[in-house]
């Protein structure tokens, strides 16, 4: 799973606007519930744990969402929960609706938050770097990240004991992200195929090239 970074002085991508796209900060816990299929209460909750809803209109409708944590975070897929440094925000859940797909609304919605959140004075530590992290069969999802500046740095996956632990795709990358994750990170390589992993098969990866583990194939498998 790759980790990816933008700083906020990093160069602006070029991204053309889109019209009729708009992208704002969302404070309403039910408005954000039933965007999401929960209940105000989980919203309320989150809100109050220091999670930023920021919703992208398109002509009026709301196409896609995401949040952007500031003191805590987890990542699912890996069973880990970290706290967020000074200075640093984490970019998670993020959905665009099945009729907005297509239009490049995800890298604009990611762009614009960071904007968004390098202006904002609100906090006694603003915003000087931002990270997403996305499953790496995803290709759309990591497609969009990058139109929006992001670099990965870092790989997320198990060590040969089935631990999650980080490795460096560019010098000092898994050492920084270790800093923001409290993650270890590993010298020898880690399993290629995270989710067989995650499903319990300790210590197992995928032959070199033959990772079929794909959310969007139900039936795929990994082969031993």
């Amino acid at each position: 799973m790759p980790f990816a970074a933008r700083h906020r002085r990093d160069p602006v991508p070029s991204i053309e606007p889109l019209p009729g796209l708009l992208v704002r900060r969302e404070d309403d816990a039910e408005f954000m519930a039933s965007m999401q299929g929960r209940t105000p209460e989980e919203m309320t909750r989150r809100f109050a744990a220091g999670h930023r809803a920021y919703v992208a209109w398109h002509d009026g409708t709301p196409a896609a969402w995401g949040w952007v944590a500031t003191r805590s975070a987890e990542i699912g897929e890996l069973g880990s929960s970290f706290g967020i440094p000074s200075g640093e925000r984490y970019l998670w859940n993020f959905v665009t609706l099945a009729a907005h797909r297509g239009l490049g609304i995800y890298p604009r919605l990611l762009d614009a938050i960071v904007r968004h959140e390098s202006r904002d004075t609100s906090d006694a530590s603003p915003a000087e770097r931002f990270w997403i992290a996305y499953a790496p069969e995803n290709h759309a999802s990591g497609a969009g990240i990058r139109k929006a500046g992001f670099v990965s740095i870092a790989e997320l996956s198990f060590d040969v004991a089935g631990r999650a632990a980080l490795k460096g795709l560019v010098p000092g990358g898994g050492r920084i992200a270790s800093r923001v994750l409290g993650l270890p990170e590993a010298h020898d390589d880690l399993a290629q195929c995270w989710r067989c992993v995650r499903a319990g098969r300790g210590a197992m990866s995928c032959a070199p090239g033959s990772c079929r583990c794909d959310y969007q194939v139900p039936k795929s498998g990994c082969a031993a």
